[in-house]
């Protein structure tokens, strides 16, 4: 799964970096955001099982499916607590939580290197929220750091797997 994965969230990178460029006045420019959040489905479906190494085990897809759901609940949670008015830019650093939240649990799907992006998303969404001034900037650092993660998830080596040699049958 890791290198479909990572061509996933390169791509999300992409999207959020080309959202902000293309934003003009607005923080985001939301018809790119989504048809690269489109694109990033689509490239998913097309190629995650080409790039697999394998198929995920129960353990990887009950992790994914939890942290799919942990999102989706995240959501809706933040849809209902946050007060409308709430400005874009804390919005926004809200999702970004949210989406550093749930690269936790998939640490059994992809390893240590997204329990760090995760962990990284979580630092730098809180100091978005913390300096709310510079949101364009968190935007940035975030789709950044998707973009590299995504390329080194998809430039990912299977794991060798060594067997002992065998005993000799020769005698000396």
């Amino acid at each position: 799964m890791v290198r479909g994965g990572g061509v996933f969230l390169a791509t999300i990178g992409i999207a959020l970096i080309a959202g902000v460029v293309a934003s003009g006045e607005q923080l985001v420019n939301y018809a790119v955001f989504f048809a690269g959040i489109g694109l990033a489905t689509f490239l998913l479906i097309l190629v995650a099982r080409r790039f697999s190494y394998g198929n995920p085990t129960r353990l990887q897809k009950n992790a994914m499916i939890g942290a799919v759901t942990l999102e989706v609940l995240l959501f809706v949670a933040q849809g209902r607590l946050l007060p409308h008015g709430t400005p874009e830019a804390t919005r926004w650093m809200w999702v970004l939580m949210i989406v550093g939240a749930h690269f936790l649990p998939m640490v059994l799907c992809f390893g240590p290197r997204v329990l760090a992006l995760g962990l990284f998303c979580l630092a730098n969404a809180a100091v978005g929220l913390w300096l709310n001034d510079m949101p364009v900037l968190f935007l940035l650092i975030d789709g950044s750091a998707k973009l590299a993660v995504g390329i080194w998830l998809l430039l990912d080596k299977p794991a060798k797997v060594t067997t002992p040699p065998l005993p000799s049958t020769r005698t000396s």
